[in-house]
């Protein structure tokens, strides 16, 4: 199975899916599902299985995280190597899905 986008030490990029954005302590954490890393059926790893991402924020943030809507492609990366558990998502790609 091939494991996120690739490394730098410990450190691994993924691109993946959001899955669940009602964090159950409010800070503003989601579910992402890794392409590469997780598992894509979700009969055998549920959404509820995947491991809470922290969002990157700006530096002049307002302290009110507004993470994105299911269905949002992001990037981001995992900082505990290939444990894939500590992951931050840095941002959302625009897959062309969202029109004015």
């Amino acid at each position: 199975m091939n494991k996120g986008l690739g490394s730098v030490g410990s450190f691994y990029w993924f691109v993946g899916i959001i899955e669940d954005r009602m964090d159950p302590f409010g800070i503003g954490r989601v579910r992402v599902r890794a392409f590469g890393v997780d598992n894509e059926d979700r009969n055998i790893q549920p959404t509820d299985d995947l491991p809470w991402a922290y969002p990157m924020l700006p530096f002049s943030n307002d302290q009110v995280v507004h993470p994105p809507k299911e269905g949002t492609w992001v990037v981001g990366f995992c900082r505990d190597g290939r444990s894939f558990q500590d992951r931050v998502v840095m941002g959302t790609i625009n897959t062309g899905a969202f029109h004015g």
